[in-house]
This record gives C-alpha cells, sequence and structure tokens, in this order.
C-alpha cells in the first residue's frame, strides 16, 4: 500500500507510517501482507524518550488500546467460520407499486377500416417527474415509424414492428375498437411522448390536452425499510438489502430474509473499523498516545496489510477488494454495496469463503499484540515500571545526562547499564537495566530513584 492520503490520519500516526510503514491509503487487494517496517512498531527509543507527562498519558493509552486489541481479536475470531444464523429479517412497506403507462384511444369504426390519418408517427421514451409532472426526453433518440395505411391494425403492427419501447394492441370495447399503447417496461424512467398524428398525439405532461385517453401513468414502486423511502422501477426481483430480493404483488407490508452472508461482511467491516478508528482516535492530540504512537501505528498497519491480502480460498474471490470491500485513506473499511450484492448473488459461498480466511488473516495479525503475553501488555508494564520512577525521560538517564547523587552512577551511559555497570560505579550498578525494570523490589535490585527525580 501506498502512503498517498495518510493525510487523513493524525500526524503522530502519518508520520510514523510514510517514514517506516510504507503504508496506508488506497486498498491494493492482490498484495500479500507483509511485516511491518524496520521500525515501525518496534523501536524503544520513542518510549525511553518520554517524559513523566508523556509517560503516564501513554500509559493509559496503551491500556486502553489492549482492551480494545482484546475485545477485537474475540469479535473477528468469530468469523473465522461460517454463521449457522440467519439474515436479518426486514420489514418492507409497500406503498405504492410499480406502473407501466398506457394510453388509448376513444372507440372507433372497426379496426381494418377506419383510418387515423397516415404519415410519421414518432416515439419518444423520457422520465415523468411524480412531483413536477414534466416529462424529460431520454438520450435515447426517437423513434419514427411510417403510417401509410392509417388504420387500427395497420398502426399497431407498425408500432410493434419498431421496437420502440412501446406495444400497442386493438381492443374491442364500448361497442367500437381501441387502440391502446402501452410501455414495454413499469417505472417512471419508461415514460413515452407521441407526436406526428394528430389523433395519435400526447404528451405525458400534458395528458388533458390530447385526444388519447390515459389508462395509467409511468410510477416507480415506492417502499419503505426501517422509516426510509426508496424507490424502485419494477415491481419484481427488488433488491431491499445487500444479497435479498423481494417482488412486489400488493402494497402493504412484508417481511424479508436477508443474507446472512451480507451481514458476515458487514460485521468484518464494522469490527475491523472500530479497531482502526480506536488507534485513529488513541494516537490524535489528546488521545494518550501521540507522543508514543509507534507500537499502535505497526498494529494500524499490520491490519490494513492483512484487510487487503490476497488469500487462498474455495471460492471465486481472493481478496475483499474482489467484493467491493476496500481500504479507505482514513485506514477502514468501506462497501461498495452495488458490488457486493453481485458478488453474493454470483458466488455466496465464495463471498464467505473469503470473509472467513480475511477474518483469520486479521487474526492473525492481531495476536502478537493481545492477551498477557502481547507487546500491547507488555508496553503497558513498561510504561507503568517508568511511570512510577517519575523524573526525566528515560533516554537522559541511559545517556548519562541525567541529575543523579554520583557522577560514577551514570557517567557509562547507556552501553554501560546494559553492560551492568562500569568499572567506576563498582557494585551499585553491576545489575543490567532489564532486571532493575522487572523488579520492585530496593532489596534485590540497586536503588537508582534518585536517577528519576
Amino acid at each position: 500500500m501506498s502512503t498517498t492520503g495518510t493525510a487523513a490520519l493524525p500526524s503522530s500516526l502519518a508520520t510514523l507510517l510514510n517514514k517506516y510503514g510504507n503504508t496506508t491509503a488506497e486498498s491494493q487487494p492482490h498484495r500479500a501482507a507483509k511485516p511491518a517496517g524496520e521500525r515501525l512498531g518496534a523501536d524503544p527509543a520513542f518510549t525511553l524518550s518520554l517524559g513523566i507527562q508523556d509517560t503516564g498519558s501513554a500509559l493509559v493509552g496503551y491500556n486502553r488500546l489492549a482492551q480494545i486489541g482484546d475485545k477485537f481479536e474475540t469479535e473477528v475470531a468469530k468469523l473465522e467460520t461460517p454463521s449457522e444464523a440467519q439474515g436479518t429479517a426486514l420489514t418492507v412497506t409497500v406503498s405504492q407499486l410499480a406502473q407501466a403507462q398506457s394510453i388509448s384511444t376513444s372507440p372507433i369504426g372497426t379496426p381494418d377500416k377506419a383510418s387515423l390519418g397516415t404519415g410519421t408517427l414518432t416515439i419518444q421514451t423520457g422520465t415523468l417527474n411524480a412531483d413536477t409532472n414534466a416529462f424529460t426526453a431520454s438520450t435515447i433518440p426517437a423513434v419514427s415509424i411510417p403510417i401509410t395505411g392509417g388504420s387500427l391494425n395497420e398502426i399497431a403492427s407498425a408500432v410493434n414492428a419498431a421496437k420502440a419501447g412501446v406495444t400497442a394492441s386493438v381492443v374491442e370495447e364500448g361497442g367500437g375498437y381501441s387502440l391502446h399503447l402501452t410501455s414495454t417496461a413499469t417505472g417512471a424512467s419508461n415514460a413515452f411522448r407521441i407526436s406526428g398524428l394528430s389523433d395519435l398525439t400526447y404528451d405525458p405532461s400534458a395528458p388533458n390536452a390530447s385526444q388519447m385517453v390515459t389508462g395509467a401513468e409511468a410510477k416507480d414502486a415506492v417502499f419503505s425499510i426501517d422509516g426510509k423511502d426508496y424507490t424502485s422501477a419494477s415491481n419484481t426481483n427488488v433488491p431491499v438489502a445487500i444479497g435479498a430480493r423481494t417482488d412486489f404483488t400488493v402494497t402493504g407490508t412484508q417481511t424479508v430474509q436477508t443474507s446472512n452472508t451480507a451481514d458476515q461482511v458487514q460485521s468484518l467491516a464494522n469490527t475491523f473499523n472500530a479497531m482502526q478508528k480506536a488507534i485513529i482516535t488513541l494516537t490524535s492530540k489528546g488521545g494518550g498516545l501521540e507522543a508514543d504512537a509507534n507500537l499502535a501505528a505497526g498494529l494500524f498497519k499490520n491490519l490494513g496489510d492483512a484487510a487487503t491480502a490476497t488469500v487462498d480460498t474455495t471460492g471465486t474471490f481472493k481478496s475483499l477488494a474482489d467484493i467491493g470491500v476496500t481500504l479507505q485513506s482514513d485506514g477502514t473499511l468501506k462497501i461498495d454495496p452495488t458490488k457486493l450484492d453481485a458478488a453474493i448473488r454470483t458466488d455466496a459461498g465464495g463471498v464467505q469463503s473469503l470473509v472467513n480466511q480475511i477474518a483469520s488473516t486479521i487474526d492473525d495479525a492481531i495476536k502478537p499484540y493481545t492477551g498477557s503475553s502481547g507487546s500491547l501488555k507488555s508496553q503497558v508494564t513498561l510504561l507503568g515500571t517508568l511511570a512510577t520512577r517519575g523524573g526525566p525521560s528515560l533516554l537522559d538517564y541511559l545517556n548519562g545526562n541525567a541529575p543523579s547523587q554520583t557522577q560514577s552512577t551514570t557517567q557509562g551511559g547507556l552501553a554501560a547499564l546494559l553492560n551492568g555497570g562500569n568499572a567506576a560505579s563498582g557494585t551499585a550498578t553491576q545489575n543490567t537495566l532489564a532486571s532493575y525494570l522487572s523488579n520492585n523490589d530496593p532489596s534485590v535490585t540497586p536503588d537508582l530513584s534518585a536517577l528519576f527525580k
């Protein structure tokens, strides 16, 4: 993943990702996860250079991140196997069915003898706005139909042969015969306008100005889900949720079972996004980890790599991008409902297999950070020890620059302490720095508290 777009992240996080992580802005779906940058998430200098105030803030921040990380791992693990639960039951309320535009002439004489004139009949399809009643012609060119005989049957045959989006029929009614013209498809976008022959001229935006009789206006189906209104040009195979479709036959309320696979994808995205947003919040100003974001940045990157990995599955799809789930510039996942819907209808089992494999990959990425032995808990322990000691930054102490009771105790700096002391310091510093940090008993470790005052 490229570093383009890290400006969407907190400066502390973006700087580290740009410098060490080579991440995370755009989804690159066909790239397997790889280890973090050389220093990203693993450089102790970021922690050892903290003063007492930043140490305390980071302690709170990493303790919170450890708790969130443990919860995140638990939730992701649930998605590693197919769920036997059913999808959500949606309540769909249909207030209007979709209908096709239909118009007719008044009954006239016999269909083969009575003539409506000759010339050119022009049919233009378009959209009828239900609110303004305005007709807008579509980008499809109007169809011109030569009318040479003018009888009802001849006109009907000519219209049907032209395939202009309108079907024609001759119907016996009212003591005579009428010519009926009906759109081939329902929906407001399948209205039509007729011109060229005076007896057949019709504009759906001004129906009363025509001699033709309006049988039905072009209308969309109108329905609501959870209080939100939607429209559909058709009454059949209507999408009401990702991977779920239904037919409308009457107005009223119906229950539609959604796809459990779609719910699994949404759950994966929601869980992942909650974790990434938590890292963003904690590394932002006032979040606690602004001054010590390195470990959190490593986790952020590794999760992003796992989510965009290419994996082996039993189905058609090998990455989340294949089903319309992509990584955004803020490190979170976004679902393209149209592409996901198509993927589920094509291979629902393949989508489920992909979710399971990606969840497993993400779980593998978070495991080193979580639990009592994970790096987040270890960071909390280290920060707790440093906060207890107080005083100047530990880096000053390691460099031999911190105030001390005796010059001989600190003159060796980092190398001397890591080696267990130096010749000048004698037995007072022969324990290593590691043993000092891991044991708070002053009878066992040298009393170095003066170095942190």
